[in-house]
């Protein structure tokens, strides 16, 4: 193995944690990660990871009044999902970063039942996502506008990155897909059991990858869902996250429950020209943790800069190796 593969980590004591996000800070490998503590206080920890010196440095650590559910950036602003305990009931935090270790809270108000914050880029706009309805919220405005509300539940929720009209929701097993232009939903079965991760392939419209907690990850075009275009069938544990490289989408990662992460050259599902015949492959398995991995993001800095969370406190940094990189570049 060689040096720029060798896995770098770092604890964060006797925490727990379930989320980590990718921050966009120029071509840096910067990550949040968010604790998970019921019976003493959470904090979220911003971290850069330095590839050249092989280590890890805090940038940040902001304490936060509850448990972590979701980080999501957007350019200085972090969006935080937490529930409460005493309430029990979810909250939602935005945190501006400033410089040198500083920051503000720029509000803490309680969200019921809200799932995710969507935030397209280079827009003043972000999506609240809640297990009921969709909001659009102008930034610049600071004005509400209710674009769905429906009386099912549902669990995730992701946009279309190239459609910002298009969303997709899970409800248990099942992908809904809606259109808020046309009031429409196209609901089919996707997994056996609970549908864990969503992402969008942000180089090809309309794809998306699922894991679920049938030992099943699969590739979606969601304009054909009688049938998965790529279906992972050889895994053996519930599929956490599964995620799409931003730069090179026949990269893809998945993280499962019994502390292993798989990468995947999906060449043939992905928005590459596929040259020649060859089969999709297993890059490399990563072992280096010892209890699930829910939290798994793909640096922003470069293509190659993979960072995963345990659910006991440790972030790990891992590299596609160097061969990999080699069949993409040339």
């Amino acid at each position: 193995m060689d040096q720029q593969t060798q896995p770098v980590q770092v604890s964060f004591g006797e925490q727990n944690c379930r989320c980590i996000s990718n921050i966009v800070f120029n071509k840096r490998h910067v990550f949040a990660v968010g604790t998970w503590n019921v019976k003493k206080y959470n904090e979220i920890f911003v971290n850069e990871y330095l590839e050249l010196e092989q280590k890890i440095v805090q940038l940040y650590r902001i304490p936060i009044n509850g448990l972590v559910e979701k980080i999501i950036s957007k350019k200085e602003q972090l969006y935080i999902i937490y529930i409460d305990p005493q309430q029990r009931k979810t909250k939602l935090c935005c945190i501006e970063l400033a410089d040198n270790g500083r920051y503000q809270v720029n509000f803490d108000l309680l969200y019921e039942g809200l799932t995710n914050v969507l935030c397209p880029e280079d827009d003043p706009i972000i999506y609240l996502s809640s297990n009921k309805s969709i909001i659009q919220f102008d930034l610049n405005k600071q004005s509400f506008d209710n674009i769905i509300d429906d009386n099912d539940l549902y669990n995730l929720c992701e946009q279309d990155p190239h459609h910002k009209n298009l969303f997709v929701r899970s409800q248990n097993n099942y992908l809904c897909i809606q259109d808020t232009r046309e009031k429409k939903v196209t609901k089919f079965k996707a997994h056996s059991l609970q549908i864990l991760d969503i992402d969008f392939n942000p180089n090809k419209q309309y794809y998306l990858i699922t894991g679920g907690e049938d030992c099943l990850a699969k590739v979606w075009d969601i304009r054909k869902t009688q049938y998965a275009i790529k279906s992972f069938e050889d895994l053996q544990n519930s599929v956490l996250q599964a995620k799409f490289n931003k730069f090179h989408d026949q990269l893809v990662s998945l993280s499962f429950d019994d502390g292993t992460i798989s990468l995947y050259n999906i060449t043939s599902v992905s928005s590459v020209p596929q040259l020649n015949k060859e089969d999709d492959y297993l890059v490399k398995q990563y072992d280096e943790h010892e209890d699930s991995i829910y939290g798994l993001s793909w640096s922003r800095g470069t293509a190659w800069v993979l960072a995963s969370i345990g659910y006991s406190g440790h972030m790990i940094i891992n590299t596609v190796p160097t061969t990999e990189k080699y069949k993409i570049l040339l």
